[in-house]
């Protein structure tokens, strides 16, 4: 399918807010937001060309690589992990962590119905699961169990009006000691402004909930469509005892 994807690109939007028009090559035209996951992921590439291409989006590749460089720290590779991918997508996070040395199929988790069809048809085999829901939909703990998972990733994971700080905490507790926890926050998490968000970040940066935090680096997550920066921070940890 030909595309041509173009953004608006007035200012003044909020990320939930932002807009794009799909040009068709037989002439139709499709208005969406780019948060309407469902309908951009139908389009195969789409979300490729606007968020990876167009707007440069930097957390899967820095979530990727800030892993595997305290993984290898310790002695390790991202090939002795088994990973729980949450807000999956259509893979982007997964595929930058398969071409790192990751070797055992993924478990994806998001709530988006359409992502898991387009990760199954985008990057075939990368998943050995997918699972269309919220975290607490899930008993997090039999997963751990079933696949011997001893890592949980997230793009974007720690954002506003996504996950809560108790649905989070109450996932990443049902992993065992050892295991590596690779995020990216939004900006506002990892300050005084992001509620009990920002509270459980600065808990977990303290050594909390038996969490030893390896790497927090602030980096620019993305570009608004009206061009200007988006900053978030990737977080890597490890569990403690």
């Amino acid at each position: 399918m030909t595309f041509t994807a173009e953004l608006d690109s007035r200012p003044g939007h909020s990320q939930e807010e932002e807009r794009l028009t799909v040009c068709f090559e037989d002439g139709r035209r499709e208005e969406m937001r780019l948060h309407e996951y469902g309908r951009v992921y139908a389009v195969p590439g789409l979300y490729e060309d606007v968020v990876q291409r167009q707007l440069a989006c930097a957390s899967p590749s820095e979530l990727a690589g800030a892993l595997a460089k305290e993984v290898e720290a310790e002695g390790s590779s991202l090939a002795d992990l088994t990973v729980l991918d949450i807000g999956a997508g259509n893979g982007v996070v997964g595929g930058e962590l398969q071409q790192r040395g990751l070797t055992a199929p993924l478990i994806g988790l998001d709530n988006e119905p359409e992502a898991g069809l387009a990760a199954g048809r985008d990057r075939p085999g990368l998943y050995a699961h997918y699972l269309t829901g919220g975290l607490e939909d899930f008993s997090i703990g039999s997963l751990v169990e079933d696949h011997e998972l001893n890592c949980l990733v997230g793009a974007g994971a720690l954002g506003l009006g996504h996950i809560s700080a108790a649905g989070f905490d109450e996932a990443w507790r049902a992993f065992p000691a050892g295991a590596w926890l690779s995020i990216t926050a939004a900006e506002e998490v990892v300050s005084s402004e992001g509620g009990p968000l920002a509270e459980y970040v600065a808990a977990l940066r303290r050594g909390e909930h038996d969490t030893e935090v390896r790497h927090l680096t602030r980096f620019r997550h993305r570009l608004r469509m009206s061009g200007e920066p988006i900053y978030y921070y990737v977080i890597v940890a490890r569990r403690s005892a």
